[in-house]
């Protein structure tokens, strides 16, 4: 994928669907009479400017209802938000790390002549703890506060078409990192040597630095991220490989059971009846279906099939923007379980994982209107080392 370029500015997600986004914003404020949104959790702040970086100090993305964009961060951090949001230099206030970054915010509001009687936020952010959000409401003594995150939710659950271009970037990096480790993992190689292939192979195909994701050897449904182990694997053993690479912060996830040597029958079944069921529900995943009803293509299948006595966790999760030092390692905005009576609509795009008797499969599939399509194709069958 080639990334916009405009002069010295790099645009992950272009200035036209920024503007949509903008445009959604602010005619919902206008119907209710917001005079300002405050975003603060990076990943709003990247969806609304298509910048952000984790929180050293507290940082607001100001949405007015008419006007430009207002970015308030770290001074340190200024110069590359000029660089890949589309923010003219006068609307970046930087400051420094002994300024109290509220105290900078209401400075600029009041210098600004911006109204600030009604204000949304995002209640669902992780950065807006409860001192942070007194400090607001006692900066601005008179705002009346409107909560905005069921909005914001259900913009970000949507992707648009370049969110698709580079979440499927992701998706082939993982696919190339998995038939890498297949090529070099040997048995007597430890998990730890797969963690640093995975890592190099990753990076080397393009994908952001840091970024791996769980492997381990003997998942159980109490087990799913376990940590990294030294001990070598012996013939005989499965390795649980789930990668998780990111392309300028987009996410792509897949897990495969890696078996060490030649499987008996019994467990090759095992895993041939995994796929079908997780096959079905994927296939289910069309615009307007009810999530329960496709989760419950998964639970349901597995438990009448014996390959679960219980079924305590989703079976899928949204996909997105991740910032990197976040700490939300999964977004689970919107799940897969019994009882969510949601809707899935058209290029959303989630994790669906299914995992048995040491056996896990997992996909990152879009939904569309025929039902949902794999952005991953590691062939979907137990490997093998």
């Amino acid at each position: 994928m080639k990334l916009e370029q405009t002069m010295s500015k790099t645009n992950i997600i272009g200035e036209h669907e920024l503007a949509m986004r903008h445009e959604r914003l602010r005619s919902e404020m206008a119907a209710l009479g917001i005079d300002m949104l405050f975003l603060d959790q990076p990943e709003m702040i990247f969806h609304a400017i298509g910048y952000a970086m984790s929180e050293g100090f507290q940082q607001f993305c100001v949405i007015p209802a008419t006007g430009d964009i207002l970015m308030i961060l770290r001074s340190v951090d200024r110069g590359t938000c000029l660089d890949y949001s589309a923010l003219p230099a006068a609307h970046v206030i930087g400051y420094a790390d002994w300024e109290d970054p509220i105290a900078i915010l209401v400075e600029q509001i009041k210098a600004r002549g911006l109204p600030c009687g009604k204000i949304a936020v995002d209640r669902d952010s992780y950065n807006m703890t409860l001192n942070r959000f007194q400090a607001l409401r006692d900066a601005l003594p008179e705002t009346k506060w409107h909560d905005f995150s069921a909005l914001l939710r259900d913009m970000r659950a949507v992707k648009s078409a370049d969110e698709i271009k580079l979440l499927q970037r992701a998706c082939d990096i993982a696919d190339q990192a998995i038939a890498a480790i297949l090529r070099d993992f040997r048995p007597g190689d430890t998990d730890r040597d797969c963690v640093a292939m995975a890592a190099a192979h990753t990076i080397r195909l393009g994908g952001d630095a840091g970024v791996v994701g769980p492997v381990t050897k003997a998942l159980t449904d109490s087990r799913m991220h376990a940590l990294v182990e030294d001990v070598p694997l012996e013939q005989g053993d499965i390795l649980h490989v789930e990668l998780i690479p990111q392309y300028y912060g987009y996410s792509a996830r897949i897990m495969r059971p890696v078996f060490v040597g030649v499987p008996d029958d019994s467990i090759i079944a095992t895993a041939a009846l995994i796929v079908e069921i997780q096959d079905r529900q994927i296939a289910a995943m069309r615009t307007g279906a009810r999530a329960s009803d496709v989760d419950a293509i998964m639970r349901d299948g597995m438990l009448k099939a014996g390959l679960k006595t219980s079924y305590q966790n989703v079976s899928g999760y949204s996909l997105g923007y991740y910032q990197q030092f976040t700490c939300r390692s999964s977004d689970f905005t919107y799940v897969f379980r019994p009882g969510d009576d949601w809707c899935l609509k058209r290029n959303m795009v989630f994790h669906m994982y299914a995992a048995a008797n040491g056996l896990a499969f997992s996909e990152t599939v879009q939904v569309t209107d025929e039902g949902g399509v794999r952005l991953t194709q590691t062939p979907r069958k137990l490997l093998r080392i």
